[in-house]
């Protein structure tokens, strides 16, 4: 073999490493669950969900290619316990830290609060204002325990009703004849569906808070796709801050009807 065929089987072969390594990533594996406006599952969705576009642009699309997978959340504990899923998002548990690795920057938070009519002067301050109102409430929603306790008490009132989708809750508010007067949901939630049916300017999110949960990547202690761990979501919250100060993170809420405010802020 002559030194000029060495030499071109020597580039040719330098070229298809190159190829080769440049091609490869590692499965980043999590779960795909339907959780408007954070995670959306379904085929042909316009958005993918707040998290998920997060999770774009902080996992490095060289290194790493997610695959999201449909499970319960139970099967998802099972699994991030396992690590058959190496990433997932959840509020903090010290029980969790047995099987999971909390990053240290939220990536959102979920602040559960009360709607009314845009047109109405109805104002909650204290939980005792909802004593003279008739509340919608979301069929299978959970609540704080002073919330049921209170929801409870009205349904022996006539105080309450029920429903079972937030659009066809905001026709009943929005109706001439408005079935009740305050619903109770995630803001995050009644900011998107307002802004994708249209009726922001007809609707009020207002300021008390009922309950308020911050969410964080945490990566599985089992993973294998995953090496360095800490390292992982070291960068992750390095991207999260960047992201929050150069004005990505409040393009990608305000594209689901959110304003980033200082509890979406770095801690």
């Amino acid at each position: 073999m002559t030194y000029k065929t060495k030499f071109i089987l020597f580039l040719l072969l330098t070229q298809i490493s190159i190829l080769t390594n440049a091609s490869v990533t590692k499965p980043l594996v999590l779960n795909d669950i339907n959780w408007p406006p954070f995670f959306f599952n379904e085929k042909g969705a316009s958005l993918e969900g707040i998290a998920k576009e997060i999770i774009a642009n902080c996992i490095d699309q060289q290194e790493y290619n997610p695959e999201f997978i449909k499970l319960p959340v139970k099967r998802t504990h099972i699994y991030m316990q396992s690590g058959k899923i190496d990433i997932s998002v959840y509020s903090f548990k010290k029980s969790r830290k047995e099987f999971l690795i909390y990053g240290k920057q939220p990536m959102f938070v979920s602040d559960y609060g009360f709607l009314v009519r845009a047109d109405s002067n109805i104002e909650i301050k204290q939980l005792s204002d909802l004593t003279p109102l008739t509340i919608g409430h979301l069929a299978g929603l959970s609540h704080t325990p002073e919330i049921m306790s209170i929801i409870d008490k009205k349904r022996l009132k006539q105080q309450v009703v029920d429903g079972y989708s937030v659009d066809a809750m905001f026709k009943q508010l929005l109706a001439e004849t408005p079935r009740f007067d305050v619903m109770i949901n995630s803001k995050e939630t009644f900011y998107w569906r307002a802004k994708s049916l249209g009726i922001s300017e007809k609707v009020n999110v207002l300021d008390y808070q009922i309950k308020q949960k911050s969410y964080y990547l945490t990566v599985s202690k089992s993973s294998k796709n995953i090496q360095n761990k800490q390292q992982f979501l070291a960068d992750f919250d390095t991207c999260l801050i960047n992201i929050k100060k150069n004005g990505k993170y409040q393009k990608i809420l305000s594209g689901y009807g959110i304003i980033a405010d200082k509890t979406h802020r770095t801690n």
